[in-house]
């Protein structure tokens, strides 16, 4: 509950710190590139979190628990971001169709389509573009798995019928598993993505516009 407490404060200091500033669009998409990023970061190190304290064996009532409380942190960025955009776009007179030109501009990232002289990854202009850190990331995930996995294994040699060699390679197996299923879906999503940029583009009525 104190880092419950300690998370929402950290979203209402962000607010007071940000609000009375004055900004322009520019500004604008960089707080909400910025935004974007701390969520997927905050998604990342709750379920790192989670995964950590269910391969040390936690019950499931306290799983349930700890969601809930994950739930809430996550609501409570959702709010504290709205109340700051809110506040940014009221004190400096920006209109808030913005943020669908903001969208348009990561599709057409996403796509490719203005970047047709570019030799550059269409994934990496995004991660460019937001300002976005994969390798810290990387590192301190490997390093959670790692641990989760090391607690994982040991609790079920304890609870297994001793054959090291056959849990080693059982354990192996639903690494590769895991790995092939994350891959798949990595692929999955990214055409998810294409296609829906592509038809968020193709229905932007500026574009239409463009002979």
């Amino acid at each position: 509950h104190a880092l419950l407490t300690l998370l929402i404060s950290g979203n209402f200091a962000e607010i007071k710190s940000t609000v009375f500033k004055k900004y322009n669009k520019t500004n604008l998409f960089k707080i909400t590139a910025s935004d974007i990023c701390e969520r997927f970061k905050l998604v990342l190190f709750l379920a790192l979190v989670l995964i950590l304290n269910v391969s040390q064996g936690m019950d499931w009532k306290t799983t349930i628990k700890m969601s809930s409380m994950c739930g809430i942190v996550m609501a409570a960025e959702f709010v504290a971001d709205w109340i700051k955009h809110s506040f940014i776009t009221k004190f400096n007179s920006i209109q808030s169709k913005i943020y669908p030109q903001y969208s348009l501009l990561l599709a057409g990232d996403v796509t490719g389509i203005g970047h047709e002289g570019v030799n550059l990854d269409h994934s990496h202009a995004v991660v460019k573009r937001l300002g976005f850190a994969q390798i810290p990331l990387v590192c301190v995930m490997l390093r959670f798995m790692t641990e989760a996995l090391r607690y994982y294994a040991e609790r079920q040699q304890q609870s297994g019928d001793g054959d090291e060699y056959h849990y080693r390679g059982w354990l192996a197996m639903q690494i590769v598993i895991i790995w092939s299923l994350l891959c798949v879906f990595k692929l999955l999503l990214g055409a998810y993505l294409q296609r829906i940029c592509t038809a968020k583009l193709e229905a932007a009525p500026e574009l239409k516009k463009t002979p």
